[in-house]
């Protein structure tokens, strides 16, 4: 599992060149859309200074893990089509145009089709992925609410049929999925799942992260489903910490200052 985390995050940096790349003449106008509101950086200046700046180990582990959880910048920075990017006949599944462009690299290709439509209550993005004249891939799917207290994005990982010649069967429809939520009073939820291709398990990791409006919180996380760590801190930056290892519980606090 973790070799298939590490190569996914290499195919995912090409895939980051690529989309920035892209290598079509621009012909016409680039389309209208809004870009996901979503700030990783405003929900980290939810933390209380004391958590942020504490010399303590643990304290400093549980913000690098929040900070990694909610860290979606890879993902948002796909999702805005370049200026070559040109209208394309293909439609995906939302109403909304779909727009394309085309990266080559070592004589091969890579065409991305993006498409972005809205509602009342809603924006949608989606992205496809498709090598030379192959079958075309789910890539990134997306919606946030217009006022945004609530959205999902899903990275999938079933492009990466397009390596190799025969089908990567630890990916057939499994998914990276972010989602967040923010209520009236200004508290904070933050998911992070890694699905799982094991039908043991139902996510190989899972953050949950709690912020609430005082600063205050929890994260909590999961490892083939059972809860390895759980971390803890009050508005001031004090906190908790428990390790789940095997039938051993290992724990302690921080303090500020």
């Amino acid at each position: 599992m973790m070799k298939n985390i590490f190569y996914l995050k290499g195919l995912i940096g090409l895939l980051l060149l690529a989309v920035v790349a892209g290598g079509c003449k621009k012909e016409e106008e680039p389309p209208a859309f809004e870009k996901m509101s979503f700030d990783s950086q405003e929900v980290l200046s939810k933390l209380p200074a004391g958590l942020t700046s504490s010399n303590d180990e643990y304290a400093q582990q549980c913000v690098g893990f929040i900070e990694s959880a909610v860290d979606m910048s890879s993902f948002m920075g796909n999702m805005v089509p370049p200026e070559n990017a040109q209208k394309s006949d293909k439609k995906s599944a939302m109403a909304g145009d779909t727009w394309s462009w085309t990266w080559s690299y070592g004589g091969e290709s890579f065409t991305f089709y993006w498409t972005y439509d809205e509602d009342n209550s809603k924006r949608y993005w989606s992205m496809d992925i498709q090598f030379g004249a192959g079958p075309m891939y789910d890539y990134i799917d997306a919606w946030e609410m217009k006022d945004g207290s609530q959205g999902e994005m899903v990275y999938n990982f079933n492009w990466v049929y397009i390596y190799g010649g025969e089908p990567e069967e630890d990916y057939v429809d499994l998914y990276w999925k972010y989602t967040w939520s923010v209520d009236q009073s200004g508290k904070y939820q933050v998911h992070w799942y890694y699905d799982s291709s094991d039908a043991e398990y139902n996510y190989y990791l899972h953050f949950h992260i709690v912020i609430n409006p005082d600063g205050s919180g929890y994260i909590d996380y999961y490892s083939m489903d059972a809860l390895f760590y759980h971390m803890e801190w009050d508005a001031l930056g004090n906190g908790s910490w428990v390790y789940y290892i095997g039938d051993s519980e290992y724990s302690g606090t921080w303090t500020t200052g």
